[in-house]
């Protein structure tokens, strides 16, 4: 972690899956008597799961710190003990991240949702890379058009309603998956509080521009379309 006196540790939950898998695969070649590949042999010569070697590359705090995780399941950190646990029953395959933290400090805390994400998220996701999110405007223009169409007698207001219910679901969806995704494209270069103070200025631009939007499309529906 840069400008925090913490280590951050990723990808630790998957140390020993792959030798673990390229070890049974070989096994299993070798007694279904299958033509061995390259790769295969590759595999072969993988070394078994080791648990001295996993004990070896398990992470340990140092004087004064504590190791805590960031779990991609309840999307949350967590107090990890030495086995890389927590009371809670998350496992080491469960974080995404663990990290040091010292003793005497609060455990770090990221929201589950994000309320920039889901009032504007195409101006959010092309901030944080998800360009993807831009298909939620042709959405809005969708909704909008049933709606209006269906208050003037045009559409079925059942339609309208699916359509509405189906792009606000996807918003809160994404909403809810956007502070894991957003803090793992920045986990090297700002700590969760960093972090979290960036998304509290970027909530507040996002409801700006989602006000102007609403106001802007209810002049135009009610001044400008007939």
């Amino acid at each position: 972690m840069t400008r925090t006196a913490a280590r951050c540790y990723t990808g630790l939950h998957v140390y020993g899956s792959r030798y673990g898998k390229a070890w049974v695969m070989a096994k299993r070649a070798k007694k279904t008597g299958h033509k061995v590949s390259k790769v295969e042999r590759m595999e072969r010569d993988a070394p078994a799961p080791s648990l001295e070697r996993a004990a070896r590359d398990t992470p340990r705090s140092r004087p004064g710190m504590r190791l805590v995780g960031y779990c991609k399941a309840c999307r949350c950190f967590v107090e990890l003990d030495k086995s890389l646990a927590d009371p809670h029953g998350h496992r080491r395959r469960d974080m995404a991240i663990i990290m040091e933290l010292p003793v005497d400090k609060p455990i770090y805390h990221i929201p589950q949702f994000n309320w920039g994400a889901f009032l504007m998220p195409p101006i959010w996701g092309a901030g944080h890379g998800q360009v993807f999110a831009v298909v939620v405007y042709p959405m809005w223009l969708m909704v909008d058009n049933l709606l209006w169409a269906a208050i003037h007698g045009r559409a079925s207001m059942l339609l309208a309603a699916l359509a509405l219910a189906g792009t606000l679901a996807f918003m809160f969806f994404y909403a809810r998956m956007a502070n894991y995704v957003g803090y793992m494209r920045v986990l090297t270069t700002m700590s969760p509080d960093e972090y979290c103070a960036a998304e509290r200025k970027w909530t507040i631009a996002c409801a700006g521009v989602a006000v102007l939007m609403a106001v802007f499309a209810t002049w135009y529906n009610l001044a400008v379309r007939v």
